[in-house]
């Protein structure tokens, strides 16, 4: 026998044995069809690579046209033997229009001290009942029964001693989730999930989360994860894709630790448009809990109370999101503003979309852009957070939006105080970090504001706005040098980076 024929591979209470195709959960066997058998192989093999149909009807059906149902109906017949489901998958994930992946953690053993040898039965008399036996041979009986209980039980124990130990994570990005839908079209949607599965998960203050311009500079990047989460500086990282088909929406998430590529956990839902925010809020719970972060009442509040959004608003809004996020242009925040004002119409207490026109009239009246006199553009700004605000007390952004209305107003104490709180509701909301380091310089508290500035940097490592305001406050600083080197830095990364220009100028 080769040594590769003696190897075998577990997996949770499981061990599947090639050579001997069978497959045993804790020691007993369990049924299965031959080709059920070989898809599991196939899968195991692949372990944490997602294998398409076609591979798997290649594998599985060598030379044979088979329909996908027969796939289906075998990929059904594995989970229930052992004990999976599509909704809480612990072995056997579906990603949707693609293929299926084996998300738990596999070794990789090998049987090299041999297997004991069965018990084996005694004479038969003549009316084919086992004939008595010797006090010798009923001992030599008990010990071949006594002794495998024995290793069973040892091999309980070892395998509980080789559980991997629970991983230490405090510190996450969401990487943007997979348009599946195959019409370009839908990328803002993608996003725009990416962007609310980022938000939520910044709401919990135990867990460092990179923000959305940082996730988004690695879209379509095939960059191995432990590469990535070296370059940011997290623990782990959560993937996912995301399919919107009519009325409903399919999100698969799974959040990986990055040191040793271990899957934590995986998970695919399914929901009406209308719950989409709900499910957004369920997916970062379940992610809390895997990483054993201990959320207080109200970061548990925030992520409850859910107000139903009506789908033509959400869609609305998350065009409007886009465009502010990606396209950030006179002409673009017009578009974006009327994307809001749609959201608004369709469902009046959608909250965030009030926040995202005070976001886009508060752009508007910046220098940068000039797209709206500044006095007007601050007052629909402040009237739009407001009314977020009355919709929903707990919104970060709509208090960092009034924020900058009080400070281009000169209002310093109410803008200090509404960058404090928005800071307090969301730790991890790197545009209120950066804004509140605007106000600190603006007041000569130039150390209190660099801090400021560092902290957003550490939250949005690769937001060339933020890069591009930290060489503004540096500047104040006198400190010319640095500043001037902060500001070459955004250039050369973006060479048409006109706030990095403007500053410079100064």
């Amino acid at each position: 026998m080769s040594e590769e024929k003696q190897h075998f591979y577990e997996f949770g209470p499981f061990r599947l044995d090639p050579l001997k195709r069978r497959l045993m959960r804790d020691g007993d066997a369990v049924r299965l069809t031959p080709k059920a058998f070989d898809l599991l192989l196939v899968l195991v093999e692949e372990r944490g690579r997602t294998v398409e149909k076609e591979e798997l009807f290649k594998k599985v059906w060598p030379g044979v046209v088979v329909e996908e149902n027969n796939l289906n109906q075998n990929i059904t017949a594995l989970r229930k033997s052992l004990g999976d489901s599509r909704q809480e998958s612990q072995y056997i994930a579906t990603i949707p229009g693609v293929g299926y992946r084996f998300v738990a953690d596999v070794s990789l053993k090998s049987d090299e001290a041999g297997v004991l040898p069965g018990a084996e039965l005694g004479p038969l008399d003549q009316s084919g009942r086992e004939a008595p036996r010797s006090r010798g041979s009923l001992l030599g009986y008990g010990l071949v029964i006594v002794v495998p209980l024995l290793m069973v039980a040892l091999g309980f124990a070892l395998y509980a001693m080789k559980k991997p130990a629970p991983v230490a994570v405090s510190s996450i990005m969401v990487l943007p989730l997979e348009n599946l839908s195959g019409d370009p079209e839908q990328e803002y949607f993608a996003d725009g999930m990416t962007d609310a599965l980022i938000g939520d998960l910044a709401k919990i203050g135990g867990l460092h989360v990179i923000s959305r311009t940082s996730s988004m500079h690695y879209k379509g990047t095939k960059k191995p994860l432990r590469e990535i989460a070296k370059e940011i500086s997290v623990d782990a990282v959560v993937e996912g894709t995301v399919q919107r088909s009519g009325d409903r929406v399919v999100i698969r998430a799974q959040l990986i630790h990055a040191a040793t590529d271990r899957h934590l956990w995986v998970e695919t839902y399914e929901r009406p448009m209308r719950d989409v925010l709900d499910l957004q809020s369920e997916i970062a719970q379940a992610i809390a809990r895997q990483v054993r972060i201990k959320m207080t009442p109200d970061e548990q509040a925030r992520l409850t109370s859910r107000h139903p959004v009506r789908p033509k608003a959400f869609d609305e809004f998350l065009q409007g999101r886009f465009l502010y996020w990606n396209r950030r242009t006179g002409e673009n925040l017009t578009t974006a503003i009327s994307h809001f004002q749609n959201a608004i119409k369709e469902d009046p207490n959608f909250a965030q979309a009030y926040v995202g026109l005070a976001d886009c009239y508060n752009a508007q009246g910046a220098v940068q852009v000039a797209a709206m006199p500044p006095v007007e553009a601050r007052s629909l700004a402040e009237q739009a957070a407001t009314k977020a605000l009355e919709l929903d007390p707990g919104l970060a952004e709509a208090y960092s939006a009034l924020g900058s209305v009080n400070l281009f107003n000169w209002n310093w104490t109410a803008a200090e105080q509404y960058f404090k709180r928005a800071i307090e509701l969301n730790q991890n909301y790197a545009n209120a970090h950066n804004f509140y380091a605007n106000f600190l310089i603006t007041r000569g508290r130039i150390d209190d504001a660099i801090a400021a500035s560092n902290r957003a940097r550490e939250l949005d490592p690769f937001s060339l706005s933020i890069s591009a305001q930290r060489g503004f406050l540096l500047e104040n600083a006198r400190r010319y040098s640095e500043a001037i080197e902060q500001l070459q830095a955004v250039i050369k990364m973006d060479p048409n980076h006109y706030q990095a220009y403007w500053i410079l100028g100064h």
